[in-house]
């Protein structure tokens, strides 16, 4: 119990500290945080979206080699 307690007795006097030295600046400490998430938030997206991206593209490309393989094979006169 008292390693926890250490932790997050230095953790608060962290932020403390933080809060402290960003009011002397003059900055927001509650937008900063906000701020932060939201650009978390909007990187981790962006790496989802690539990666869902890259993924229908590699169906994409393997449906249509498929069909020129099955446009080959099927008769001139086939109705496609």
């Amino acid at each position: 119990m008292g390693l926890v307690t250490t932790i997050v007795g230095w953790a608060g006097f962290g932020v403390g500290v933080r809060a402290l030295s960003n009011s002397i600046q003059g900055r927001p400490y509650f937008a900063t945080l906000f701020f932060s998430g939201v650009g978390t938030y909007i990187y981790f997206a962006n790496e989802r979206m690539e990666e869902l991206i890259e993924k229908r593209k590699k169906i994409l490309l393997e449906n249509r080699k498929r069909r020129k393989e099955l446009e080959g094979i099927q008769p001139e006169g086939a109705i496609h």
